[in-house]
């Protein structure tokens, strides 16, 4: 049998891909969905079997914020194989196929969301971010105001105010992808399917934005993933806004960072509900680019960390980061490491999501701690990192 791994090309190749995933995954494919056509901002890999595509995976190209910077990041998607293709290694060539070429582009990160943690632990991806589902009884917003303008979006408004909202948002994150499809704010028109956004203005500077279902389940007013605030003062009038509505819903949902402490906005505290959860999975494409960015301790100093990564030969060893004002500098080096981590615990450490302190709890193959720990706890802390949705 004749084997072949390589980007999709054809729309019949797209449409057979489309077919597949409907077979892998149980779904149907929408009548009136275009299934010839890639994806915006994508690439799709495919193992033909004599010619047959049996499995594939979407590689989406954008850009992450990370510690205040866009840095190129690779999303991957759609991963699948039909039934009587699976257990042939084809998904492991895949990946191969695209962490070759991610790394050829200079591509920082990769992201994905798993059906099992467990399964992509094998190609190195460790825990990405944790968001907070907040359930929030709206009569517990007492006391906070709108004072700013505010504009329902109809088809035909400028996309910029939003995108100018956006970008003050993401600066204080990391993990938030660039948005490139601000036309899909056309799909906010409430008399079609119960969907409205909203634009805050102050003097005519744009400071927030709320996009929400009307949900006549459990009266809730719930925020999609179009929402985003410039500043304290910002979120505090969302507050303000939603508590208007307070006769025509009993429940404000959102989706928040791990660590935002919406308790403390509240009149009470009863009745709210938080539900934390792991929203996908984090891999470190380019090691030595993940430390050169990375918010190094600002007076002089040098960590030694040790890397180890089954995919990539060139990433395993000893990596000596100098720091001080300015840019880090990082280079290669035969010392022996204060700190081993894999490539699964490095990645959220880089990023963030864990502190030094996490990473005792973390699996021991995962982390070896050898000297110098009272400056690998200053140097390595938690980070605000945030996704605010799917690529």
């Amino acid at each position: 049998m004749d084997t072949e791994v390589r980007i999709l090309e054809k729309p019949e190749e797209f449409a057979q891909a489309n077919i597949n995933g409907c077979i892998a995954f149980n779904g149907r494919l929408d009548p009136s969905e275009d299934i010839n056509t890639p994806m915006p901002y994508s690439d799709t890999y495919g193992v033909f079997e004599d010619g047959r595509l049996v499995s594939h995976l979407i590689a989406f190209h954008y850009q992450m914020t990370c510690h205040g910077k866009y840095v190129p990041m690779c999303g991957v998607g759609g991963v699948c194989s039909l039934i009587e293709s699976r257990n042939k290694g084809y998904i492991r060539r895949l990946f191969h196929a695209l962490f070759n070429d991610l790394r050829a582009k200079g591509c920082m990160y990769s992201y994905l969301y798993p059906f099992s943690g467990r399964y992509y632990n094998q190609f190195g991806y460790g825990p990405g971010v944790s968001r907070v589902k907040a359930i929030i009884p709206i009569e517990r917003l007492e006391g906070h105001t709108c004072g700013y303008d505010i504009k329902m979006y109809r088809p035909g408004d400028s996309f910029e105010p939003y995108q100018a909202v956006f970008e003050k948002f993401a600066a204080r994150y990391s993990g938030m992808t660039a948005r490139n499809d601000w036309k899909r704010l056309e799909d906010y028109t409430p008399e079609k399917n119960g969907k409205s956004m909203f634009l805050f203005t102050e003097n005519g500077e744009p400071k927030a934005y709320l996009g929400y279902k009307h949900k006549k389940d459990g009266n809730s007013l719930t925020a999609h993933q179009d929402v985003a605030w410039a500043d304290t003062d910002a979120f505090r009038n969302i507050l303000g806004f939603v508590y208007k509505l307070k006769m025509h819903y009993e429940k404000f949902i959102i989706t928040l960072p791990q660590s935002f402490p919406i308790e403390s906005m509240l009149t009470e505290q009863w009745g709210l509900t938080l539900e934390r959860y792991m929203a996908g999975q984090l891999r470190i494409i380019d090691a030595a680019g993940a430390m050169k960015i990375y918010p190094w301790p600002n007076e002089k100093g040098e960590i030694v960390i040790g890397v180890e990564d089954g995919y990539f030969s060139d990433q395993c060893g000893s990596f000596r980061v100098s720091f001080g004002a300015g840019e880090a500098a990082v280079e290669k080096c035969n010392t022996a490491p204060d700190i081993t981590l894999d490539i699964k615990a490095l990645s959220p450490l880089l990023m963030g999501v864990y502190g030094y302190d996490d990473l005792a709890y973390l699996p021991p193959d995962w982390v070896t701690v050898n000297k110098n720990r009272a400056l690998l706890e200053k140097a390595f802390a938690r980070r605000p990192v945030f996704l605010t949705e799917q690529f």
